[in-house]
């Protein structure tokens, strides 16, 4: 009865650690979108032409905003991975209780975690690059690494987006696990008495 409680009060920590990934991912994804350059956008290539230092100062506003979220985001998935959905999924295995759709969906947020990391550093590298380079001379290499990051950012944006649909499919699969766990424990109550 001890594990079944400790296991129910990890579940709940989790609860709370989605609450607020959510918020953050929702951040995050909204921070994507205004920060999205469509592709062959004339109007960004005349104010590369026109304008390139201004151009400059507002990737380097996005690329500080992208680096508080890498941070924030970041600290709250590897929560989530390695003292939620790690402890939860290591106690429902001590228990041998079936938890194959935990674990399962544990292990592709890791994968999924790992891609995020790597799309985030290419993307990093890209931005730094394209803030060292300059815009006045080299016109159309500068335009077209623009676009070059423009495209890892929406990677790390797709990342974020698919690691906030594994905690919340997480989140779904452990309620629908701790009402199997409590209906069993309500029928061993019963089969007592």
């Amino acid at each position: 009865m001890r594990r079944i409680l400790a296991i129910l009060l990890i579940g709940t920590a989790l609860g709370v650690g989605l609450l607020a990934i959510e918020t953050q991912t929702a951040r995050a994804v909204e921070a994507g979108e205004q920060g999205r350059l469509k592709p062959s956008d004339l109007s960004i290539y005349n104010s590369v032409t026109m304008d390139c230092l201004a151009v400059k100062f507002k990737l380097g506003k996005v690329h500080q905003q992208d680096g508080l979220l890498r941070v924030t985001l970041g600290q709250s998935y590897e929560t989530i991975s390695t003292k939620l959905m790690a402890r939860l999924n290591a106690r429902v295995v001590e228990n041998k209780l079936d938890g194959s759709t935990l674990i399962k969906t544990a292990a592709e947020f890791e994968k999924t975690l790992g891609t995020f990391r790597d799309d985030y550093r290419r993307y990093e590298v890209a931005m730094n690059n394209l803030m060292k380079m300059d815009c006045q001379s080299q016109m159309q290499a500068y335009y077209t690494a623009l676009q070059s990051t423009r495209e890892l950012r929406e990677a790390v944006n797709t990342d974020v987006r698919k690691l906030s649909s594994l905690v919340s499919q997480y989140d779904r699969e452990f309620r629908e696990f701790r009402e199997q766990l409590n209906a069993k424990e309500g029928d061993r109550d019963a089969a007592t008495e």
